[in-house]
């Protein structure tokens, strides 16, 4: 057992527990929302002591410099002082440009930096909405095309976030955002290599980022995009990833709609696990970037690996659902 320094007081650890865990068993307000070391919003700083190398797993270099952690994946085997997050150094501010329902229960955001915003398309930011709530939104836009952030954002029934950016918040209203962070993004190597794009709902949003990205950055080599949507009301940007195909001859969409009706020209009848495998037919010669659901990405990355795919070639961004009552996806 150890203890860590949080408040003035000493709070004593059981073993293997988390610094997240033991602060909200002490009934401390520290914000978090995926608690799997992927959204980044419970981070913390470590004044003095020793920080798990665990705990600083995907930050950026600079953060890792100034002791900033994951409270989620912080396990310490030895006393740590450790402090909230300086705002200052984790959050910036960001102008509302555009406020759009694409369907029924998705909004496209788009978000205008105050100051200069480096990310790569296909990662996720956070949005706040006090200190103590965000949630995590993958990025749609390009930075060397677009002069904005692109969020696609699907209404949860109570979500406090989403609710939020749907009913109240307004074109010219101001935002905090964090840091992008994320490693599913177009990395330009083979120019020839085929790309299998694949997700549901609003795991598109990164999808068809990356691809956006690597036609911008040269890739030659044919690039599939599947879409997954429960009903063909839910394929948002149907008609933008069609005229994407008219435009450039190495892009291909595909839809799988798992209640396609018979009037239908959409997928149907087909497992999405299926319809990658029909499309990438040796799956050892591809790169995959798979996005959305967790559960389904997870079963699409097995499928991949199973049917020869190298799993360095196999990117990911699940969606991990908040443990909040009340949630975002």
């Amino acid at each position: 057992m150890t203890h860590i320094i949080f408040d003035n007081r000493q709070i004593e650890l059981e073993e293997g527990q988390s610094v997240l865990s033991v602060l909200l068993d002490k009934n401390y307000d520290i914000p978090n929302s995926c608690q799997a070391g992927v959204c980044q919003s419970c981070m913390m700083q470590a004044v003095e002591g020793e920080i798990p190398v665990a705990a600083q797993a995907g930050l950026k270099d600079t953060l890792k410099a100034q002791g900033y952690f994951l409270a989620c994946c912080c396990q310490p085997t030895s006393p740590l002082h450790v402090v909230a997050a300086n705002d200052v150094d984790l959050q910036c501010p960001a102008t509302v440009a555009e406020h759009t329902l694409l369907s029924e229960d998705v909004l496209r955001l788009r978000l205008k930096p105050q100051s200069n915003f480096v990310y790569r398309a296909g990662q996720f930011i956070n949005i706040w909405k006090t200190d103590k709530l965000a949630r995590s939104y993958s990025l749609a836009s390009v930075a060397q095309l677009d002069d904005f952030l692109e969020l696609h954002i699907r209404r949860i029934p109570n979500g406090k976030l989403s609710s939020w950016l749907h009913d109240e918040i307004q074109i010219g209203d101001e935002l905090k955002i964090q840091a992008a962070t994320g490693d599913c993004f177009y990395v330009p190597g083979d120019a020839e290599q085929k790309l299998l794009l694949a997700g549901t709902g609003t795991g598109l949003a990164p999808l068809i980022g990356i691809a956006r990205d690597a036609i911008a950055q040269g890739h030659k080599g044919e690039i599939h995009l599947i879409h997954g949507a429960r009903r063909q009301e839910d394929l948002y940007l149907h008609q933008t990833l069609l005229d994407m195909a008219k435009t450039y001859s190495q892009f291909k969409y595909y839809t799988n709609v798992l209640e396609a009706d018979n009037n239908s020209d959409q997928e149907r009848d087909r497992s999405l696990q299926q319809h990658i495998l029909d499309i990438a037919v040796e799956p050892i010669q591809w790169k995959a970037y798979l996005c959305g659901d967790a559960a389904i990405v997870n079963s699409l990355k097995k499928t991949l690996f199973m049917s020869g795919m190298a799993m360095a070639n196999i990117y990911s961004d699940p969606f991990l659902i908040s443990t909040a009552e009340d949630t975002d996806a």
